[in-house]
């Protein structure tokens, strides 16, 4: 009975200390912004901005909790396609990111300029109507299963003020990293084999 009684505490000990160990933690390979623009960004500079964001989510409650999963951010050199440093850094994602527009003031914008900033008499698409440091950008991400060519997630964010557009882009790879985030802690199905 003692025996029995020592076996049934260990089963217990042990299913509840895996049970707090919470979800396993996700590595994510990041790869360099590709600018597919005109306009001067650091691309390097914006998959690190990437990664800090996706870093401070893991300080999060739920993160802290083990009721969400932590993401290992890797960062890549290469922007896009195969890169040999994906298997070697045993990433189970990479993440691709691109550039996609950056406008300045004074473009014709296809929404109406943001509250406030219209002159009198000034039309959408007129350059009175948008504050000289007023810039709009558009950011894409696709997320693939490392060593699958298929994409498993991808969105599109675009972000707008009057900032600088390195600033802006920041903005987006933050709106990125929270997409990114709760796209990979979301259950999926399993990938077929």
């Amino acid at each position: 009975m003692l025996r029995l009684s020592a076996l049934l505490f260990s089963i217990v000990f042990l299913s509840n200390a895996d049970a707090q160990k919470g979800p396993e933690s996700i590595r994510l390979c990041v790869a360099t912004l590709e600018n597919n623009t005109q306009h001067i960004v650091t691309p390097a500079w914006q998959r690190d901005q990437l990664i800090r964001a996706l870093e401070r989510m893991n300080k999060s409650k739920d993160v802290k909790k083990g009721k969400a999963a932590s993401i290992d951010p890797v960062p890549l050199q290469s922007t896009k396609g195969p890169d040999p440093d994906i298997s070697t850094k045993n990433c189970r994602f990479v993440l691709y990111t691109s550039l996609t527009q950056v406008l300045p003031a004074g473009v014709p914008q296809v929404s109406l300029p943001p509250a406030g900033a219209v002159e009198t008499g000034a039309r959408m698409g007129d350059a009175r109507a948008y504050p000289p440091d007023y810039h709009s950008a558009t950011a894409e991400y696709r997320i693939m299963r490392a060593g699958d060519p298929e994409t498993w997630a991808s969105g599109l964010v675009t972000g707008q003020g009057p900032q600088q557009e390195e600033n802006l882009v920041s903005q987006l790879m933050d709106q990125i990293a929270d997409r990114v985030a709760s796209e990979l802690r979301k259950p999926h199905p399993p990938s077929p084999q």
